[in-house]
């Protein structure tokens, strides 16, 4: 039997449904432990954590491809194939449901507190303010930690919050990022950063 299975196969494995932070700094972490650490310690305190989701989540980096078409080309060429751009996404349904992550979820959102009450009014305008700077998925590996950061996040998908009888509501949300440096056009702004054991 031919297969694509090897002696390192459960090593490369994705496990588990991971977790979406907000600006969370991992620059810092050098291997699985660092970054492992950092994230319990968001998650204990809640600090930009996103909240619990239900049914995982994913991650998309499409490219917009076109081909050059030149009289002769019956088949495309290298060299013809162009990537005019990206559009990078994350995307999960969330379980847990707080003034932030619904703010999140709107968009271009105003949230106001007063004591014990807050109230979320939706604009029509964006904000700079309303991107979330980085948005971070952090997943386990069999023997490590993968990070997928999103930069300028909005949730372009709107507000769909879905309640039932005997049941929990749950907000879909959909991430895109977005480039804010015009001087780095030609590099998608997004990271996927994969942190083993140390050697």
């Amino acid at each position: 039997m031919t297969t694509g299975l090897t002696p390192r196969t459960f090593e490369n494995l994705q496990l588990n449904a991971g977790a979406f932070l907000k600006n969370f700094a991992y620059d810092t972490a050098t291997d699985k432990g660092t970054l492992e650490n950092m994230v319990l310690a968001a998650l204990e305190s809640g600090d930009g954590v996103l909240g619990a989701t239900r049914g995982g989540g994913s991650f998309q980096c499409t490219p917009t491809v076109r081909q050059i078409e030149a009289d002769g080309m019956r088949y495309p060429v290298i060299g013809s194939t162009v990537n005019d751009m990206w559009t990078i996404k994350l995307t999960t349904t969330l379980l847990e449901i707080t003034p932030e992550n619904f703010a999140d979820a709107l968009m271009c959102c105003d949230v106001a507190k007063s004591g014990a009450k807050t109230t979320l009014t939706v604009r029509t305008s964006i904000e700079k303010e309303d991107y979330i700077p980085s948005l971070c998925w952090v997943g386990d590996t069999s023997k490590g930690l993968v990070l997928i950061e999103l930069k300028n996040a909005l949730n372009l998908a709107g507000a769909n919050f879905t309640f039932t009888d005997r049941g929990e509501g749950t907000l879909p949300v959909e991430f895109q990022a977005h480039q804010a440096n015009l001087a780095d056009m030609d590099k998608a702004p997004f990271n996927i950063v994969f942190f083993d054991e140390t050697v």
